[in-house]
């Protein structure tokens, strides 16, 4: 690992996020498990970030001034409110994908398994994905040229570029959701560089989460929005 260690970063990076995309994809298109994909992600998220990707400039989730990172946690769930029920109806129809649900249920997503599948995502996931994504990957990117707005906009596509596997399940089309997400990684990036700390971009993460997870509760357990 030291010789891989001594490479270039960005090398460093395409040999985790391989790990991360090929574990993904393993978990949702051979076994065909959610709870199984989300082990050996969060293995490879965070057993292969530890390794691969160490950075001296890295922020870490300082506890300090607990009323920024609450606020910022309500303040991500009242954005994705927003976009969800105040935007997303005023959008044309041709520009919105259609939504099912029949692929997680054959992943094994359904009203019984929906609960500890959604405190997963709700705090863990959020916590692993900034501690690595925007905690190892971006600083390590950001040390290694003159400024930060290259590096936040690569960590950015390959932290979107994952998310499109447990998208293609779920939306006819591709490009609106992923667009989103890729934009949620350049605010949670600069947010972390700007602040040099993990919390508050962890508290808007766990927030939007919070409300996805309430509204794609809605679908899995009724069958319907």
């Amino acid at each position: 690992m030291q010789g891989v260690q001594a490479r270039n970063p960005w090398l460093r990076l395409v040999l985790w996020c391989a790990l991360v995309y090929l574990w993904v994809a393993l978990g949702l298109f051979v076994f065909k498990n959610a709870l199984l994909t989300m082990v050996v992600y969060h293995l490879a998220l965070c057993g292969g970030g530890w390794m691969l990707l160490r950075s001296e400039r890295a922020p870490s989730f300082n506890p300090k001034r607990w009323e920024l990172w609450v606020f910022a946690a309500a303040g991500g769930c009242f954005l994705t409110w927003a976009a969800m029920e105040l935007v997303v109806p005023v959008l044309p129809a041709s520009v919105l994908p259609d939504v099912t649900t029949a692929p997680l249920a054959a992943l094994g997503v359904n009203a019984k398994t929906y609960i500890p599948i959604a405190i997963y995502f709700g705090l863990a996931n959020p916590l692993a994905e900034e501690a690595l994504w925007r905690g190892r990957a971006l600083p390590l990117l950001a040390g290694d040229t003159s400024g930060a707005a290259i590096p936040n906009v690569v960590q950015a596509v390959l932290y979107a570029g994952f998310h499109v596997m447990p998208i293609a399940l779920m939306f006819s089309d591709l490009w609106l959701a992923s667009l989103v997400v890729f934009f949620a990684g350049i605010v949670f990036g600069y947010i972390a560089l700007a602040t040099r700390g993990l919390m508050i971009p962890w508290a808007l993460h766990a927030g939007a989460n919070a409300y996805l997870l309430i509204w794609f509760g809605r679908f899995v357990v009724t069958g319907h929005l």
